[in-house]
């Protein structure tokens, strides 16, 4: 518990503290260890529902304008938001994906296959080889949307870009509106 950090998870130091604590333990009930264990644990599972309930209203408040289909970001066991994909439009508006700095973590549960990444991408494909990575974050509890950066070629006509931009963005939460090379 040394480190205090909020990106380190959703429980503050204090809310640790008063989990368990010498007050729980009731010395006339000593004998009875049972009742007492049941008693810790469903503080224990009020926390959790607690936790919960607090993700769940994170990730309304995340619902912001160019995010993915509206759940809250994928984080990772430290509670950091997972950045997983660093996708790239050029200027024919395909898309270009490189991994992102989070993406080893959903590489390893749900590898990618080697077409999908560094090679330029219709949205048809994109949509294709990245369908699983969606339905991976959709399946974890609470649903979530991994993140992505997006960069693309100032060259690239609006009608070429703007398909690409929604493809990602169909898939993705987007980290921030997209840059320029």
């Amino acid at each position: 518990m040394g480190n205090e950090s909020h990106e380190q998870g959703w429980v503050t130091p204090e809310v640790w503290k008063t989990l368990i604590s010498i007050f729980d333990v009731d010395p006339r009930s000593l004998r009875d260890a049972g009742a007492q264990v049941a008693d810790i644990k469903g503080k224990y599972e009020k926390l959790q529902d607690d936790l919960l309930a607090c993700d769940a209203k994170v990730g309304a408040c995340e619902k912001q304008a160019g995010r993915g289909p509206g759940n809250a970001s994928c984080r990772n066991s430290g509670g950091v938001e997972m950045v997983v994909a660093d996708a790239t439009i050029d200027h024919k508006g395909r898309i270009v994906v490189a991994l992102g700095r989070h993406a080893r973590e959903l590489q390893e549960r749900q590898p990618l296959s080697a077409d999908a990444i560094g090679v330029p991408l219709s949205v048809e494909q994109f949509g294709s080889l990245f369908r699983s990575w969606r339905e991976h974050g959709l399946a974890r509890h609470p649903a979530c949307a991994f993140k992505a950066e997006v960069r693309y070629d100032a060259r690239a006509r609006a009608g070429d870009y703007e398909p690409a931009r929604r493809a990602i963005a169909n898939y993705f939460t987007l980290s921030a509106p997209p840059r320029r090379l």
